[in-house]
Formats: structure tokens, sequence, C-alpha cells
């Protein structure tokens, strides 16, 4: 009977361990958007791609929103989460409802929620967001 019980607290012990190991930092990995309020990103050019990535150090906010490229800083407290300072590049691009929406997010942004690899931003109401961290380190641009 203690076996059984030994067993099973160890069971229990190694799974937490796992789940811990296992939950994502909000800084310092590339978060790739899959949905802008509750729409698909879906580009006309390949190639195109909106992420965030957010650095501890600074407070810093960079990645790209489509095709142009955008930084600025950041404030966290615990779950509330703002943006501001925020810059981008003028290219035009075909996906510029896409752009236009995305720092429309940033701008609306005051909580977030990390969830298995799942980074989702709300306002005040909603989700207004949906990311899913890239595994690999990201880059500056």
């Amino acid at each position: 009977m203690k076996g059984i019980f030994f067993c099973c607290v160890l069971a229990i012990w190694m799974t937490s361990c796992k789940s811990a190991k296992e939950s994502v930092s909000l800084t310092g990995v590339k978060w790739v958007a899959e949905s802008l309020n509750g729409k698909e990103i879906k580009f006309k050019e390949g190639g195109s791609e909106v992420f965030i990535t957010l650095e501890s150090n600074d407070k810093k906010v960079f990645g790209r929103a489509g095709c142009n490229r955008f930084f600025g800083v950041y404030e966290q407290n615990e779950s509330q989460l703002t943006f501001s300072g925020m810059g981008a590049t003028k290219m035009a691009c075909p996906d510029m409802d896409i752009e236009t929406s995305f720092f429309k997010v940033l701008e609306d942004t005051k909580s977030f929620i990390i969830k298995n690899d799942k980074l989702t931003l709300k306002d005040s109401n909603n989700v207004i967001a949906v990311f899913k961290v890239q595994k690999e380190t990201p880059k500056k641009e």
C-alpha cells in the first residue's frame, strides 16, 4: 500500500515539474500572431508575418507588423500589459489592413495570458490577439 501511495506522489511530482519547465516566458521569445480580433491572419503575399518579441532588461518590444518593422516599449505588472512609444518603418504593402489592425491591438492591449505556448492579448473586455511561440531564438531586425 505504501508503495502505491509513493508511486502516485512521485507521478504527481514529476508531472508538476514537467509543466513548470514547459511554461513559456513573455519575454525573450518570438511570438507569431495567429489571429487579430478573432480573425485568422491571411496575407496576400507570402513571406509576411506578424510577430512581437519583448526584451526583459530594458522593457523594449520589437517585431514585424506584416511588412513593416516596429519598435517601442512596454510595461508589465503581473497580468497587466501596455505598449507605448511605438514607431515603425513606412513601406507600402498589400496587407496594410492587417498592419492597421495589429497596431490598434497593441494600442488597446491591457492584459495578457500565457497558456501552453499561446499568448493571448486582451483589451478591457475581450481577446484581441492570439500568438504562438516560435521555438527559435529571436533576432532583432
